[in-house]
């Protein structure tokens, strides 16, 4: 068979585009290249990029952190604040925005709590959002055991006898203990709502919470509803004509799988769509000198670690995990694999978020990782194998430059690239020995932070860590309401964590999309997407 040459695919893939899509250029719809179709939209069940913004055009939370100026200097050529009506997220202050829920009053002692939902709020079905939608979903989490599970136990509110039904617009909570997250946690992404009343059409005696349902066609109250899915291919959103901010302007977004990140660079570049995700650092810089794009890289909550497992040798002791940590040359990958487009990462939760407390314990010193080695269980080396993503261009050369560092350390390490959905799987299921993450936790505070990625049996502490001093820590600190009292509780439990090395801290990278300078109205969330519905394209 002739081997197909990169420029003979890219005209099959404008062509393709061209005859599924209509003209990118126009203006009620947009075009966005993607590495892959993601599992699915089903939030308690499915996580990645493309899960994350794909599921941020059909949900809609029941707050917004309030917008303010970008806190941060930008970098040359991805400055986010080039693009018109960029604004970024004030959780700093922990400063909200009403949603769908109007109003979120917390008792003073912080054991009760009613939320008013917006009234005249419908899904693109017609149904309207109301009490049983919140009770749904609740029971729904806790059925399911997952994410949404995690988060209700993070605000002290994870049995649903706890949540009662007022009217059809009326939840209250309830608590022996106080909620300090109840209200805030309404602009966290995973703390969501489908129409029950049309999932449940779709639920039958094996599937009784419509999971089967959820992730290819699930319907939320947001601005768009998905119209059709092809997995490897595309998916197309249609607007939400019953969206309760008013129709979007752009009608349709098509979601267009392009494996290759070259060929969606080409495709940006030529104008055949509108928006790149998962461009790779060489990429996003390369296009900052051409005036028909922007590109636009965000300092925000995402950090890229080293899982090591912590229950099977070699990575159950903690002086192995700290020489790796040792040898990890931050700096150095900031530098030359991030091309400045990530901080390096020590802190064991974002450096953005309040409560974050700065360590310094693991400063790139081969010598010191060599003796650090030489007191552990292995100190005459070992052989594994790190596993990390294809759909992410800086996993590889991240997973090269550990290869060639830990090398003198006799730690022989074989590279394995996955696919995105396998790759997932692996470290999701917490069989991972040895891998790359890009994860984040949404919620900018201490208690949800280090809970959900270091909480004993937690959904997202993929590495199996387990310390009762920091258990203990979390469930007393999750009651805490006083900021900087909640604030300064958890700085033990960090300084712990950072002594256990409990997985290889590497850098924060920043969030980055490339788009075409027509586009406006591009903001960053922090789940990790921008929301189409209020994206405007000029003609």
């Amino acid at each position: 068979m002739a081997k197909r040459s990169p420029f003979l695919s890219l005209a099959i893939l404008a062509a393709g585009l061209a005859a599924g899509a209509g003209a990118a250029a126009a203006k009620d719809t947009i075009v966005i290249a993607i590495p892959g179709t993601p599992q699915g939209i089903d939030l308690d069940r499915q996580a990645g990029p493309q899960s994350w913004s794909m599921a941020g055009q059909v949900i809609e939370l029941g707050a917004e952190w309030s917008p303010v100026p970008y806190p941060y200097k930008g970098v040359a050529g991805a400055d986010p604040t080039k693009v018109p009506g960029f604004s970024y997220p004030n959780f700093a202050e922990q400063a909200m925005t009403p949603g769908i829920v109007e109003t979120c009053e917390l008792a003073t002692d912080g054991l009760s709590a009613t939320y008013h939902l917006r009234k005249g709020v419908k899904s693109a079905t017609g149904n309207e959002f109301t009490a049983d939608d919140v009770l749904w979903r609740v029971q729904r989490a806790q059925a399911l055991k997952a994410i949404g599970a995690f988060l209700q136990t993070a605000a002290n509110a994870n049995d649903p006898a706890q949540w009662t039904k007022v009217d059809d617009h009326t939840v209250k909570i309830s608590s022996g203990k106080p909620m300090p997250l109840v209200c805030k946690i309404l602009a966290n992404l995973y703390w969501y709502w489908f129409d029950s009343r049309e999932a449940k059409k779709h639920a039958t005696a094996d599937d009784p919470w419509a999971t089967k349902w959820v992730p290819t066609a699930g319907v939320g109250f947001g601005p768009y509803v998905i119209d059709s899915w092809e997995a490897g291919k595309r998916v197309v959103m249609k607007a939400n004509a019953n969206y309760w901010k008013g129709a979007p302007a752009i009608k349709r977004i098509i979601y267009l799988v392009v494996p290759e990140s070259t060929n969606r660079v080409a495709l940006l570049r030529q104008g055949k769509v509108d928006l790149v995700e998962g461009l790779s650092p060489d990429e996003a810089m390369a296009l900052a000198s051409d005036t028909s794009l922007r590109v636009a890289a965000v300092r925000g909550n995402q950090s890229i670690y080293a899982v090591m497992n912590n229950t099977k040798p070699p990575f159950d002791d903690p002086l192995v995990r700290q020489a790796i940590n040792t040898a990890i040359p931050r700096e150095q990958i900031v530098k030359d694999i991030y091309r400045g487009l990530a901080e390096p990462w020590q802190g064991v939760m974002p450096s953005t978020y309040p409560g974050y407390v700065a360590m310094s314990r693991y400063g790139f010193d081969i010598e010191k990782a060599k003796q650090l080695l030489a007191q552990s269980k292995s100190p005459n080396g070992f052989k594994t194998t790190l596993a990390f993503s294809a759909g992410d261009p800086v996993q590889e050369n991240i997973a090269i430059l550990l290869k060639s560092v830990l090398a003198p350390l006799n730690i022989d390490v074989g590279l394995q690239k996955m696919p995105v959905a396998a790759q997932s799987d692996l470290v999701q299921s917490k069989r991972a020995d040895f891998a790359l993450w890009i994860d984040f936790p949404i919620q900018p505070d201490p208690n949800y932070s280090l809970g959900l990625l270091y909480g004993s049996g937690n959904a997202v502490n993929y590495q199996n860590y387990h310390n009762p001093e920091v258990d203990r820590i979390l469930a007393e600190g999750a009651a805490i309401v006083d900021s900087a009292q909640r604030n300064a509780f958890h700085a033990p439990a960090e300084e712990q964590i950072s002594k256990d090395a409990a997985i290889g801290w590497i850098a924060e990278p920043y969030y980055v999309n490339a788009m075409s300078a027509k586009l406006s109205g591009w903001k960053w969330f922090t789940t990790q997407y921008y929301k189409v519905s209020e994206i405007k394209i000029a003609d």
